[in-house]
């Protein structure tokens, strides 16, 4: 068998209703590096996606249930990252030309030799690289409480006032979960008309820091419980020596 680079684990999903072509095929992909998963048909591997990643589906079309190319079409609008490999007995043009309609990055007649069928996904697979990149990791902004300022990933320094250093370190220290509006309250004192300050000092905050994140909201409302910081953060509570 032919080896050919390709990223490592790459996931795949392979629809076969034959169980004995299904094991070969799987057998196969995972001896070229693969994670390759059988599935008998499309309610299968709906619920495999749900569940679990994956770059690439190897379909059969003569599926029971709903056939392959009505599954090809439901992942190129739902999934339109998902490369589609089919891999059928029917070899007509017609056939090919509508698997290529429903949106198959490529169509494949069996019996196709391992290797061919290794050599498709692997192309397939190298055009789909970007699936394989770790998740960008926002970077970290640093709270500064003895300063009295945010400091973002990029930019100077953001003055807070010491009212808004106190909700700040509230929402660091709860998050990734939301903070109650209750702790919030508490933090400013719970001062009277609570509700409508807490508003009014929220509002003000986000609006200090949006230009320090123009992508994403750092502060976001969490309705019936208060609010969440988005964004990594860590504070710097101790003074720093001179």
């Amino acid at each position: 068998m032919t080896s050919i680079p390709l990223p490592a684990r790459t996931p795949i999903a392979l629809v076969e209703d034959n169980t004995a072509l299904r094991d070969e095929l799987v057998f196969h992909l995972q001896c070229a590096g693969y994670v390759a998963t059988g599935l008998p048909h499309g309610a299968a591997l709906q619920a495999h996606l749900a569940h679990q990643p994956c770059c690439l589906v190897v379909l059969d079309v003569g599926l029971p249930g709903e056939d392959g190319l009505s599954i090809c079409a439901t992942l190129r609008a739902q999934r339109p990252e998902l490369g589609v490999v089919v891999l059928t007995a029917r070899g007509a043009a017609r056939d090919r030309l509508n698997g290529l309609h429903e949106g198959a990055d490529a169509y494949l007649v069996k019996p196709t030799p391992p290797d061919e069928l290794l050599a498709v996904i692997a192309n397939l697979v190298r055009r789909l690289q970007p699936c394989h990149k770790p998740p960008a990791v926002p970077a970290t902004w640093c709270l500064d409480a003895w300063r009295q300022c945010l400091i973002p990933p990029q930019g100077g320094p953001l003055p807070l006032t010491a009212s808004e250093v106190l909700l700040l370190q509230v929402l660091v220290r709860c998050a990734p979960a939301s903070a109650s509006r209750r702790a919030l309250a508490q933090a400013l004192g719970d001062p009277p008309g609570m509700e409508y300050r807490l508003e009014m000092a929220i509002s003000r905050l986000r609006r200090k820091l949006a230009p320090a994140s123009p992508t994403l909201e750092p502060i976001r409302a969490v309705r019936g419980v208060g609010y969440a910081l988005t964004v990594p953060c860590v504070e710097q509570a101790e003074k720093l020596s001179k």
